[in-house]
């Protein structure tokens, strides 16, 4: 069996969540002996090819990034150059580039949809795009959903519901680190810890003004970069949460592993669809940490995160409901100790990267018997 994965892009390049799955698939399809290649454009003006075991990694010229699209001539003539190399083509949305590829030169290979997410803040971008994924879902023979709650959301899959399936997202489990120096000051605190890009649908402020109703001893770490940092720092100056709100930028692996593994809860604090999903609580989960997530009407976020269950979701915009959440998990330790065992035993049962390869490739095998 040989799987093209196409997607935008490839990490390290514009990494983001729907990177992290290709990079998960074409890793876990290759260890599990099914050859997977992987098209996409890099975020440079040049061509470049890697290997992952026997897998090759196409990274195609760039052209132009406009509307968070990577655009590439070179990736239409690659497609169309080693399409007939593969049994199935597993193509992930949204990404026009994609789309306008497999449009153009209309392979005869089955297509595995991959929807991580709908278009929802660029309507002009969407108004453009639309025929084309209508299109792309009805060549499909599978659609892949990370969640149930996504399919129930969106308008687009509704109307092919039929070819849905859902595959969540899994993860492998995290490798312990030696810890690091720069930030053992947090060692002996209780630290409430965030992580994400500091952008507008993330609610951060949020957790931030949370900080205002707890106590002195908890700390809020929050970890990414991004264009929301001055506003995040001005609402922290603001109410004085200086010595109790830490945004420390971007970290590696190491360091996020050390705070993973002293953090008491995660919080995921977003206001909008756009998080669909949120990998970082699958993360959460696999280190058996409670989670306080945001209750965001058709997305797989409060799915990964199950209500009184693994933790507790709150309504979104509500920082009072938040450090109510805080402050009710941290101080029952009857709760905290089941929140934090049911967080385990979820990531093992349904979210680990081994569970997603074998669901993926059932479904491959599936189109292929047909």
């Amino acid at each position: 069996m040989k799987i093209l994965q196409f997607g935008k892009a490839y990490p390290p390049a514009n990494l983001g969540g729907v990177e992290v799955v290709i990079q998960l698939l074409m890793e876990g399809l290759n260890d599990n002996e099914v050859l997977c290649d992987t098209l996409g454009v890099n975020d440079k003006r040049i061509y470049k090819e890697d290997k992952y075991k026997n897998g090759t990694i196409f990274r195609c010229k760039l052209v132009l990034k406009k509307f968070s699209t990577l655009f590439s001539f070179q990736v239409v003539r690659k497609l169309n150059k080693i399409k007939d190399n593969y049994d199935i083509i597993h193509v992930h949305s949204p990404d026009p580039m994609a789309a306008i590829a497999l449009f153009l030169i209309k392979p005869k290979k089955p297509i595995v949809l991959h929807w991580h997410s709908d278009i929802l803040k660029q309507k002009l971008l969407l108004f453009f795009y639309k025929p084309l994924l209508k299109w792309l879902m009805k060549k499909s023979e599978v659609i892949i959903a990370t969640s149930p709650n996504y399919i129930e959301g969106s308008k687009l899959l509704n109307l092919f519901v039929e070819k849905c399936k859902v595959v969540p997202i899994g993860i492998d489990t995290h490798k312990r680190t030696e810890e690091n120096n720069r930030f053992l000051s947090f060692e002996n605190k209780k630290i409430i810890f965030s992580l994400g890009r500091l952008a507008y649908y993330k609610g951060f402020q949020y957790l931030i003004e949370a900080g205002i109703d707890l106590p002195d001893d908890v700390n809020i770490v929050i970890a990414g970069e991004g264009d929301e940092q001055k506003k995040l720092e001005a609402i922290i100056e603001k109410h004085k949460l200086k010595n109790k709100v830490f945004l420390i930028g971007k970290i590696n692996e190491t360091e996020k592993d050390f705070f993973f593994r002293i953090a008491k809860i995660f919080v995921l604090s977003s206001i909008f669809k756009t998080e669909a999903y949120a990998i970082v609580q699958v993360e959460a989960l696999s280190y058996g940490i409670p989670i306080i997530s945001t209750q965001i009407h058709g997305s797989g976020v409060d799915w990964v995160n199950v209500n009184g269950i693994t933790g507790i979701t709150v309504p979104i915009m509500d920082s009072k409901s938040i450090s109510n959440a805080i402050n009710n998990i941290l101080y029952d330790e009857e709760l905290y100790n089941t929140y934090s065992k049911n967080s385990l035993e979820r990531y093992r049962e349904f979210l680990t990267r081994d569970k997603m390869i074998k669901e993926t490739i059932s479904i491959y095998k599936n189109i292929l018997s047909q």
